[in-house]
């Protein structure tokens, strides 16, 4: 059964220097946070 950080590990993003990254490899050797932050700017 999959779980929500199963889900979410699969998911791509850009990091700091606008490469892809799949999520799940960032929590691969150490636990992470995320953080979701939204502009209105």
């Amino acid at each position: 059964m999959l779980t929500r950080a199963d889900d979410l590990a699969k998911m791509t993003v850009l990091d700091a220097a606008k490469q892809v990254v799949t999520l799940g490899t960032l929590w691969q050797d150490k636990p992470a946070v995320l953080v979701f932050v939204r502009h209105f700017g």
